[in-house]
């Protein structure tokens, strides 16, 4: 380690630079800004090191909080994206650089390595499915990703295994996707201020969170919805969300005779209130690595039905149910109608007894950090 690195292992606070891809709403910028917001950012504050061509440019929200920002190449100008990255993290000192960008943290994790960043933590968050074009270039990628990361992570067993191997289980570290309870919890008033806002009163409500891309299975997702309401004709679907497959389903559910019942949110960020105006949450992926949006919707006492390609660590507290895609839309809908009429209530114990209560969490994160410092000092 250069002398210059060697003196800022005492200062505070330490600098992290957070790889994370494209700047987006959902799931990869939600972990990572509930960890951000809550961590103390006398001792750990964060910088960001983002994609160039990300579709969200407003970054108010980082640097109020004292974070920087620095524009990279997408990773399909893989020569300008590992340049750029070396030369930030190598003009910024970083002792520690933690990306979340799954199988392609190689990219960075090399540049890292090549800036000579001491600590280099690699975190998958999400798996593959047969069935998506981007599949066969995450599994040509999968056997190196334990090449250049000093350290690995994971946001559940399930995807530390699927990058990494069962033989790595036991060197990686498991870092939940935590919540803020304060945030996400039931709120009958807010329920009931949302439901009167959207001409939700006296519908049976389900609700959907997630891009429109192969993996969120939306085409399902409407069949599934169309059974439902067949069988109860005040049901209606919120969806929330963005994506290239996002006019194909509203065809789709203009061809079924299904647009009048359902509310189309657009991309955004102030979703705790439609969590508490939902009567169900489905969720029919078909991968995953841990859903983010599982966990906030159960911590808000939505019940939830998740197809069996999510990872059943995803359930944390009694209103989570799984089902098999192999199973009929119709199944999928009796499922779903039997939730309604469930008496919502706030569940924030069984949340944090599972390890998903950020105000707990947070500490271990920041001591995960301060604990790869000290080991440096020791050496």
């Amino acid at each position: 380690m250069d002398y210059t690195r060697k003196s800022k292992l005492t200062e505070r606070p330490i600098r992290v630079a957070v790889v994370m891809g494209k700047h987006v709403t959902g799931g990869t910028k939600s972990v990572i800004m509930n960890y951000y917001e809550n961590i103390n950012r006398n001792v750990i504050q964060f910088d960001f090191i983002v994609d160039s061509n990300s579709p969200l440019k407003d970054y108010s929200n980082i640097e109020r909080l004292g974070g920087h920002v620095y524009e990279i190449p997408p990773v399909k100008h893989l020569w300008g994206h590992i340049f750029k990255c070396r030369k930030i993290l190598k003009r910024e000192n970083y002792l520690i650089v933690h990306g979340y960008v799954n199988t392609l943290n190689i990219f960075s994790m090399l540049a890292a390595k090549l800036a000579g960043v001491p600590v280099r933590i690699a975190e998958n968050l999400s798996t593959a499915h047969a069935g998506e074009k981007k599949t066969i270039i995450k599994y040509i990628l999968k056997p190196f990703a334990k090449w250049f990361p000093t350290h690995l992570a994971a946001n559940s067993r399930y995807a530390a295994e699927w990058l990494y191997g069962k033989q790595a289980l036991s060197d990686c570290r498991i870092l939940h996707n935590a919540i803020d309870l304060e945030k996400y919890h039931y709120d009958e008033t807010l329920r009931k201020i949302t439901r009167d806002a959207y001409g939700l009163n006296g519908k049976f409500v389900i609700g959907h969170i997630g891009r429109y891309y192969y993996q969120k299975n939306h085409e399902f997702l409407i069949d599934i919805f169309n059974e439902v309401h067949k069988k109860d004709e005040s049901a209606v679907l919120l969806l929330i969300g963005y994506g290239e497959l996002k006019r194909h389903i509203f065809e789709k559910i203009q061809r079924l005779g299904l647009t009048e019942y359902v509310v189309d949110l657009g991309a955004r960020e102030d979703i705790v209130q439609f969590y508490n105006a939902m009567d169900c949450f489905v969720l029919p992926s078909f991968y995953e690595g841990l859903p983010v949006v599982g966990i906030e919707a159960q911590a808000v006492g939505v019940p939830c039905l998740m197809s069996t390609e999510v990872t059943s660590e995803t359930k944390i507290t009694d209103v989570a149910e799984f089902i098999s895609l192999d199973k009929p839309a119709a199944v999928w809908a009796e499922k779903i109608l039997k939730w309604k009429g469930y008496q919502r209530k706030r569940l924030d114990d069984q949340v944090t007894s599972n390890g998903y209560n950020i105000k707990n969490e947070v500490y271990l994160l920041e001591a995960y950090y301060l604990n790869a410092i000290k080991n440096l000092m020791i050496k």
